[in-house]
């Protein structure tokens, strides 16, 4: 029996410090970077928003685990030609979610779609990266008169059977599992994986050395953030069928711009085999990786500008 208690209170004591742990870290994130955008109430959650420049309007949509920050290394220079408004998708970040209802590719693409005609923006071009970029061609497929077109960078845009691999740590499928990782152990877990996921993300590029702050990475330590990432990849995985199988339904114009050595999509089936399937245009940047928003940001903003160009009046 005092074997028994003394284990039991050993357990205690770690869940304790994990805990505090994740607690303090989370503190920590949300004083380094707080909410400084606005918000809007959408279908299934509430999204928060920065909104910079002036011009036709431009729309970036981040990827699994991301939030509006991963943008900021191509946002002034966007800003100076275009109206150019970054969100967090609902739940990510400091933006809310109803529920895990609502994480699906297709019921995502609602509340994008929703925030549009909430703030009347103007057809503007989304920008979809990674994950985004199912998002985007949800949206192209079902609402394509609200916008202009789809600029799609290194887009998950075709089924996959398996989820990466180093993802795989966050498919939790329990509700309650999700939950009490998020909120015990997340910080423990993050401290211990970020350096190895970082590497493995921005491959064969280097992990850019202020991601953390200027990139938003920072924020992957919010509890909320944890639980909503998972849930986001599991729930894509779930419903990309729903989705992808309606890929002859795109009918907007679509340019898609793709690492050709991005170890988290394959390119060849996410960039060469969604463009010959869609008829979509594709621009394939070698020695590159996944990250292309932060570690190549002007190549990104050639990429928007030109397909801003072609569709001019589209």
């Amino acid at each position: 029996m005092k074997v028994f208690l003394l284990v039991l209170l050993l357990a205690l004591a770690f869940l304790t410090t994990c805990c505090l742990i994740t607690q303090f870290l989370a503190a920590i994130a949300r004083s380094k970077l707080p909410p400084t955008g606005k918000f809007t109430e959408v279908t299934g959650g509430k999204i928060h928003w920065t909104d910079n420049g002036k011009g036709e309007t431009i729309l970036l949509l981040h990827g699994l685990g991301g939030n509006h920050h991963n943008f900021n290394y191509m946002i002034p220079e966007l800003a100076k030609h275009y109206r150019v408004i970054s969100i967090d998708r609902i739940g990510s970040a400091w933006s809310t979610r109803e529920g895990v209802d609502f994480a699906g590719i297709n019921a995502q693409g609602d509340a994008i779609a929703d925030f549009i005609e909430k703030e009347q923006l103007q057809r503007p071009l989304l920008v979809g990266h990674s994950l985004g970029g199912a998002f985007s061609i949800s949206i192209g497929i079902r609402f394509p008169e609200i916008i202009r077109g789809l600029a799609l960078i290194c887009p998950a845009s075709m089924a996959m059977d398996n989820i990466p691999k180093v993802f795989r740590d966050l498919e939790v499928n329990n509700s309650f599992a999700r939950t009490f990782l998020a909120n015990v152990l997340s910080g423990p877990f993050v401290l211990m994986k970020q350096k190895n996921f970082l590497t493995e993300i921005f491959k064969p590029e280097p992990v850019t050395t202020n991601f953390n702050i200027k990139g938003g990475a920072i924020l992957s330590r919010l509890p909320s953030q944890f639980k909503t990432t998972c849930e986001d990849l599991i729930a894509a995985h779930a419903t990309q069928i729903d989705v992808l199988s309606q890929l002859g339904e795109l009918k907007v114009m679509t340019h898609v711009l793709f690492g050709e050595d991005d170890a988290i999509l394959d390119a060849n089936l996410h960039g060469t085999a969604f463009c010959r399937t869609t008829g979509a245009r594709l621009i394939m940047i070698p020695k590159t990786g996944h990250m292309l928003p932060i570690t190549q940001p002007q190549l990104c903003n050639k990429f928007i500008h030109d397909v801003m160009s072609i569709t001019t009046g589209s």
